[in-house]
């Protein structure tokens, strides 16, 4: 059994959001005559997940970046872990299904050391069952 890499460790936690969607599996061939033909492509039952990360710093987002360029945008799998049943968390192995967008979250001024204010961004990709 091969070992993929997990998702990466980031200041906050992604959030699989309950927008949770299960891929139809059914093969249709429409007829002539108006009737429909189906059957199953696959058995297995695959879902894809919103995730969410929310104020996302400048390192996590180049962290996530990487990482994504790491499992060449989404034809490798990994592992993450679906914090939604805290008292057990499973670990599922996805595929990114849609990459991830950012969008201006937060304003942090200046720092103690001078430095410029900083941006924190939102997140959300999609990842789906593989």
């Amino acid at each position: 059994m091969s070992s993929y890499p997990p998702f990466p460790d980031l200041s906050r936690a992604p959030a699989l959001r309950q927008k949770e969607t299960t891929i139809d599996p059914t093969l249709r061939d429409p007829m002539d005559n108006g009737m429909e033909s189906t059957r199953a492509r696959f058995t297995r039952r695959r879902r894809t997940f919103t995730v969410s990360i929310e104020l996302l710093t400048a390192d996590d987002r180049d962290t996530l970046e990487q990482f994504v360029q790491d499992v060449v945008y989404g034809s490798l799998p990994f592992i993450v872990t679906d914090p939604r049943n805290a008292e057990n968390p499973q670990e599922r192995t996805v595929r990114f299904s849609a990459l991830p967008t950012y969008s201006d979250a937060d304003w942090i001024g200046a720092d103690t050391k001078g430095n410029a204010a900083q941006y924190r961004w939102n997140c959300q990709f999609e990842v789906r069952e593989v």
